[in-house]
């Protein structure tokens, strides 16, 4: 399917491996250029060529996006280079060690704070974009009352992400951007943190595959086609989603 995503001009946060890695192919696959960063700049520069291979324009910076002014100067100069916004797909997450002593507030600026910054410096650049959408990578840790111990903070952030995108649909609607989330369930990928826990703990990730109807966890480019169809005009009807893709894993209607 054509998405109508040819020559859009798409930002997306933490494009090097993993979920957002995906994300970039499958933008850049559908003709959509490409401003993206990491935190390593040796990985983002390993996946690069491999977007402009796809025959788009594709321009990456290393910095950490927890850091105010670092990502405002990334949303500035990757809108100066691509010529606009049209797309933003809000994707960086990670897991903080809950033995440090500031899980909390670490979990915060990683799992929410940054997601907000990112909207609110996006919005100006995305009111003048042409069928302008946000999506925000979540995770079904976001309606889950049985986590593991070090997913509580996450699993709190993650829901509060899922409200904001439901305000902030009904808020941009009037300025004609579309804002939607998707909320993964385990996905593998090679260094991911599922793949580490398949090397060192195998029956734990068996497990963890056996909770989903479908036996299994997700790939990457799983979650990747759905973002790049929300991101689309072939959406355009679509805003203030939470689409959940777990393989059955969460065995409640999603209403």
């Amino acid at each position: 399917m054509d998405l109508g995503l040819k020559g859009a001009r798409a930002l997306v946060t933490g494009g090097s491996r993993g979920i957002g890695a995906a994300i970039c192919r499958a933008l850049a696959g559908e003709g959509a250029a490409i401003a993206t960063c990491a935190r390593g700049e040796d990985g983002l520069n390993a996946v690069l060529d491999g977007y402009r291979a796809l025959g788009v324009e594709a321009h990456g910076e290393a910095f950490d996006v927890r850091e105010p002014e670092a990502l405002e100067g990334w949303v500035a100069r990757s809108a100066e280079k691509l010529g606009g916004i049209d797309i933003v797909v809000s994707n960086v997450s990670t897991r903080i060690d809950p033995a440090s002593a500031d899980w909390w507030p670490d979990t915060f600026e990683t799992d929410l704070m940054q997601h907000v910054r990112l909207k609110t410096l996006a919005v100006p650049h995305l009111e003048r974009g042409n069928d302008a959408a946000m999506v925000f990578i979540a995770s079904i840790a976001s309606v889950m009352t049985t986590l593991p111990p070090h997913e509580e903070a996450y699993g709190a952030m993650k829901a509060g992400l899922v409200n904001l995108v439901g305000q902030w649909a009904v808020m941009l609607a009037p300025k004609a951007i579309r804002v939607n989330a998707i909320s993964p369930g385990p996905v593998d990928f090679e260094g991911g943190w599922w793949d580490q826990v398949k090397k060192a703990q195998p029956e734990m990730y068996q497990r963890a595959a056996g909770l989903a109807a479908l036996g299994r966890l997700g790939a990457p480019e799983e979650i990747a086609d759905a973002a790049a169809f929300l991101a689309s005009p072939k959406s355009s009807f679509t805003t203030g989603a939470n689409l959940r893709i777990d393989g059955g894993l969460v065995k409640t209607p999603n209403f």
